[in-house]
Formats: C-alpha cells, sequence, structure tokens
C-alpha cells in the first residue's frame, strides 16, 4: 500500500499508523485479565539477574532517567520510600500495574510487524527500530518497579516472620504493639 507513495506520505502515514498502534495496545493491555498479567508467570517473572533491581541500577543507570519516563508509573512515582507505608493488597495491585505496562511497551514493538507489511523495507526497517528503541526503557522502568515491589513485599514479610516469632515467644502478645 504505501510501498508506491512518496517518502513524506508514507511516513505521515506511519506517524498515525504508529500512534493508532499505541493506543490500541495501551487499551489492550489496560483490559487483560489478571491472570494474564501475573508477576509470577512469565514473561512477567523476575530473573535471578534482576534480584533487587542491581541489574537495572548498575547496567542501564536507571535511576539517572527513570524519573522522566511519561508513564502510568512515573506518576505514583514508584520509589523505595513510596513503596515503604504501601501494605501488601496495594503492593500486589501495583505489580498487576507494571505487568499491564510492560505488556503494553511489549505490543507496541510488534508494530515492526505492520511496518513490514505495509512499507518499503528500508523504511519498515528503520521505522520498526524507531518504535522498539523508544519502547525499551519502558519496558526496563516496569521490570525495574517491579522488582522494588517484590523487595518491599519480601521485607514485609520478612517483618511479619519476625513478629510471629516474637509473638510465640512473647508471654502477652499485647506487649509487642501490633495489635
Amino acid at each position: 500500500m504505501l510501498r508506491e507513495s512518496g517518502l513524506g506520505i508514507s511516513l505521515f502515514i506511519n506517524v498515525i499508523i504508529i500512534c493508532l498502534w499505541v493506543f490500541i495496545s495501551y487499551l489492550i493491555a489496560g483490559h487483560v485479565a489478571p491472570r494474564h498479567a501475573d508477576y509470577r508467570k512469565y514473561p512477567y517473572i523476575i530473573r535471578a539477574r534482576e534480584k533487587k533491581g542491581s541489574f537495572y541500577t548498575e547496567s542501564f543507570r536507571i535511576q539517572d532517567w527513570y524519573g522522566i519516563l511519561p508513564s502510568k508509573l512515573n506518576r505514583s512515582r514508584i520509589t523505595k520510600d513510596h513503596l515503604f507505608g504501601l501494605d501488601a493488597l496495594k503492593l500486589k495491585e501495583l505489580l498487576a500495574v507494571t505487568c499491564r505496562c510492560e505488556l503494553c511497551a511489549v505490543l507496541n514493538c510488534f508494530y515492526i510487524i505492520c511496518a513490514a507489511l505495509l512499507d518499503a523495507p528500508y523504511l519498515a526497517f528503520i521505522l520498526g527500530s524507531v518504535v522498539i528503541l523508544a519502547s525499551l526503557p519502558f519496558i526496563a522502568a516496569s521490570r525495574y518497579c517491579r522488582c522494588l515491589i517484590l523487595n518491599e513485599l519480601m521485607r514485609q514479610r520478612e517483618e511479619l516472620k519476625k513478629q510471629t516469632i516474637r509473638a510465640e515467644r512473647s508471654p502477652n502478645v499485647f506487649d509487642l504493639g501490633i495489635f
């Protein structure tokens, strides 16, 4: 379709298609069932090298550019300080949000298929590469946030275990200040 048209018209139409593609992927990711956006299942599960988020802070220096990304995650400012006072239910809701944000960015990467079908090969390669490169920071930010949230959940579980052990050893549970 766009293979025979001029470069200017092809770029204009592709920009419109990219905008629609991003909007549709946002809608799809927002309406995915919770069982498909589960942080414990593939592809959202945190790998061993990503534990504690150090992979992203050391390899990508994410702390330098994470705050300027325009995403749903950054409006709520997911940082270690922000997560400290949240309960486990709210943290699990944030985990689902990170899975959906990552899914949205991954769906954006599939634009390269649409570009390959519609455009000349050189234009499809360039536009597909641009869309993929623009989506990678959002994928990294989603995974980094998931690491932060999982670390906070683990910290809360450890604290609960310590309180339970203290409660079992204590003659009076009300002395602990839990209740």
